[in-house]
């Protein structure tokens, strides 16, 4: 390797080990919302039947299920 591009290798690492700035360069400043907090979302709900049956539920590999409509329970009527 020669002399040039093992100085631009090291100019490289020194850019990399330096922080970063507060403000780059024409980057605006946008104000972003942060993502609700998990106590906020509802908790989940059966999604069985029409109307839907809207219960407490857990997942299971068939979707959003309550104990009633646990899919090795579930007998159709």
């Amino acid at each position: 390797m020669n002399a040039r591009p093992r100085a631009r290798l090291a100019a490289a690492r020194a850019l990399l080990d330096t922080p970063p700035t507060e403000n780059v360069p024409g980057q605006a400043a946008l104000e972003v919302a942060t993502a609700p907090a998990v106590e906020d979302k509802p908790p989940p709900t059966c999604d069985t039947g029409n109307p839907r049956c809207g219960e407490p539920a857990r997942f299971y590999p068939a979707g959003w299920r309550c104990d009633r409509h646990r899919p090795r329970t579930y007998r159709p009527q």
